[in-house]
Parts: structure tokens; sequence; C-alpha cells
């Protein structure tokens, strides 16, 4: 079977992603799926098992998992016990070769990704000492996130307990020509969120028809394509907003919305407010 593509767009003001699930909610993409970014999951108990790749790895008492990009899995949590907490955070390439590489202090851990292609799985003992760090994201803003990822990963890359699942990395060759045909389609959106952005356009860019592009977009993503373009220009609507100094309708037309009546309504259905109460709370907050 093969995997669905997962689409990870960090938050606004964000370099990386981290997203927590207790008993009552899971990930989106809790199927086998696959991404390019590194991943890294924190289960804080409750037993289970991880499916990666060709391997299977049972669990118990929680487990700490750090994946490399591109390799196949399906959701690592569990909802065993009524305080389960599962904690993902993912990152891409580009965070490891345009930042952590720039900074040769930090070649311990660009080693520890490195190593992420063969899946690492941390014992017990890392687990309980970084379980502190890994429940208290939810707590910090993002900057605190990232010196707070920083020091996981400082710990992981001087921490020498852990086994690896995969004696080699995944191939995924047989995937090379849609996942090149996805990255062109993100980065068209990324390019070119503020003007309209329709079917007939992008899926002659990737040598599609539009009903074939529709369908290969689904089958890959398990999302339809207006869905994916509307949330991503919500979020950045969101990341201008943050920054200050726009009207709602320099926001709306920046990030590629037309209709005020329709850029509240997804607004609202992103993030869970307006975009006035949004704006609102940002400058009160600042």
């Amino acid at each position: 079977m093969k995997p669905i593509y997962e689409s990870i767009v960090p938050d606004a003001n964000a370099s990386f992603k981290v997203e927590s699930y207790g008993a009552e909610s899971s990930c989106e993409t809790a199927g086998w799926h696959i991404h390019p970014e590194y991943e890294i999951v924190y289960v804080k108990n409750g037993s289970g098992v991880l499916k990666i790749g060709n391997k299977t790895h049972f669990y118990k008492d929680g487990v700490l998992v750090f994946l490399g990009g591109n390799i196949p899995h399906s959701d690592l949590g569990n909802n065993e016990k009524n305080n389960s907490l599962e904690v993902v955070v993912q990152f891409s390439k580009e965070f490891v070769t345009e930042k952590l590489n720039n900074f040769p202090e930090l070649t311990g851990i660009t080693t520890l990704i490195e190593l992420s292609r063969h899946v690492l799985i941390f014992d017990n003992k890392v687990k309980t000492y970084l379980s502190q760090r890994f429940e208290g994201f939810s707590g910090l803003d993002n900057q605190g996130k990232l010196i707070n990822l920083l020091s996981i990963l400082n710990h992981l890359s001087a921490n020498k307990n852990s086994c690896t699942l995969l004696s080699k990395g995944i191939s995924n060759s047989f995937r090379e020509k849609e996942t090149y045909r996805l990255k062109k389609i993100f980065e068209h959106l990324n390019n070119n969120y503020s003007e309209p952005i329709t079917i007939p356009d992008i899926a002659m860019k990737v040598g599609l028809t539009p009903n074939s592009f529709s369908r290969f977009f689904t089958k890959m993503t398990n999302r339809r394509f207006i869905d994916f373009v509307n949330e991503f220009k919500v979020a950045k609507a969101v990341e201008a907003m943050n920054q200050g100094g726009m009207t709602i309708k320099e926001v709306m037309h920046l990030s590629g919305f037309s209709s005020p009546s329709y850029f509240a309504k997804q607004f609202i259905k992103y993030q869970n407010t307006t975009p006035s109460a949004y704006l609102k709370k940002i400058k009160l907050l600042g």
C-alpha cells in the first residue's frame, strides 16, 4: 500500500512544527503516510506498536523515537490511558542545511540528525529525563520552543542509549516523480499565494490535466487542493497580522483573498476565530 503524502506547514513565524495529542485527540494523518521532514515523537506512556518502513517495534510505558525524512510510517502514539500524551516535532531538511549547519558548535546535533535515517529509538531513561521538556512545549512561545528543541537535540546527540530500527535507509525512488511534482506545487503556492491560483494553471505547470491533477493531489495528500490552498493562505494572513502594521483589508489581499466574507469564513474555519478578533488579540498582547 502506498503511503499518503503528508504536507507539513509550520505555524506562522516558526521554522518547525510542534503538535501535542491527548487521549481524546489524534494526528489527522494517522494512517500509513510519508513526508520529507524529520520527526521526533515522544509518547508519554501506554503500550503500542511502531510501524516504520518494513519494521514493526512494540513498546510499553511510552517511547521516544527519531526518524528521518521520507520514511513511511503510521501514527506512533496511543490512547491507552486517560493521561496519554504524544508530542510530535517536525522540521525540514532546510532547517538543518540553512540554519543548524551554520554553527560548527552543533556538529554533534547534525550527526544525530544524519543517523535518524536509520530511525533511532531511545531507552526509557532518556525519555523520562526529557519528559518535562517535551511536555513543556505547549507553554512556550516560538523563541522558547526553538531553544527547547535545541536543548533536546543536544541531549540526544550526547546520549548513546538508543537502538536503530533500520539497518539501511529506505529508498523511495518509486515516489521520486510524485514527490518532485508535489515540491513544484508547494513552491508555486509559496511564491504566488497573493495571486489567484487555479487548478488548470498549476496542473499545466506539473504536466497534468486538471482532472488528473486533482486526483493526484488528493491521492498524495488525502486533501482537496482548494482546502490546502485556503489553509495555507490563512496561515500567511496570520503571519502578516503577527508582524503588525496592517489592516484586515490589507492582510486579506496580501494573503490572496478577494472576498471579505469568504476570507472571514476560511479564517474562522482554520483559526476558530474571526480576523478582527484575532487582530484585536494581537494588539492587546503587543
